[in-house]
């Protein structure tokens, strides 16, 4: 907590907050990113999201103050498009799930629990060797990486590493051994995490991929 002030009139009390809002995500397990609803998502709000995907943290997203929120047209409909414009402005955190909560009191903050309580069973999952493998193989023939200055990423074999076992919500990691690292562009890796998720989704979780190089022999 203690992040969500915001001065109309002075830009150092948000800087001093962001600041402190970075320690307090590198100590946190799990982000929960509350968003006054009725205002919608400010810059400060785009800023902590940013710093908890950078962190490589799990998150949920709670807009907040639901009952405040007016708008023209049924409710139900205001409140799904509150949610696709949350996902389209944090795009940059898409695995963070977005809650819709009146108070974070009573019955509202038992729906958050109960998403944490997901997040945390979510991070115990594991993907068998030989099912990852299949799935990644498949990604690979169906959309083969691009060519990097003449050469092509190839997969020997991928799998699951233990994670962080001191963290309770560690994020789950994939160890991917190819023929050279520096081949796996940024939206070839964003594919194979959507992969991943096709078997698993990992809902709150980031989903870390990393390459080593192994000789073809």
């Amino acid at each position: 907590g203690g992040i969500r002030q915001r001065s109309k009139h002075s830009s150092s009390v948000e800087v001093f907050s962001v600041m402190r809002a970075e320690k307090t995500i590198a100590r946190a397990d799990l982000c929960v990113l509350v968003v006054d609803a009725a205002e919608g998502i400010k810059a400060q709000d785009r800023r902590i999201a940013a710093l908890i995907q950078k962190a490589r943290k799990a998150c949920l997203i709670a807009l907040n103050k639901w009952d405040l929120v007016r708008g023209h047209g049924k409710q139900r409909e205001i409140m799904e498009n509150a949610i696709a414009n949350a996902h389209s402005e944090l795009f940059f955190i898409d695995y963070a799930p977005v809650l819709v909560t009146s108070a974070l009191t009573g019955q509202h903050a038992d729906r958050i629990f109960k998403m944490i309580e997901r997040v945390r069973r979510a991070a115990g999952r594991h993907i068998g060797t030989g099912k990852l493998n299949r799935a990644l193989r498949a990604a690979f023939a169906s959309n083969p990486p691009p060519m990097v200055k003449g050469k092509r990423l190839k997969l020997f074999y991928a799998t699951q590493s233990g994670g962080d076992e001191s963290r309770p919500v560690a994020p789950p990691e994939f160890v991917l051994f190819v023929n050279s690292p520096r081949l796996l562009t940024q939206p070839f890796a964003r594919f194979l995490e959507g992969k991943i998720r096709e078997i698993e989704p990992y809902p709150g979780l980031p989903v870390l991929l990393k390459a080593r190089a192994r000789s073809e022999s």
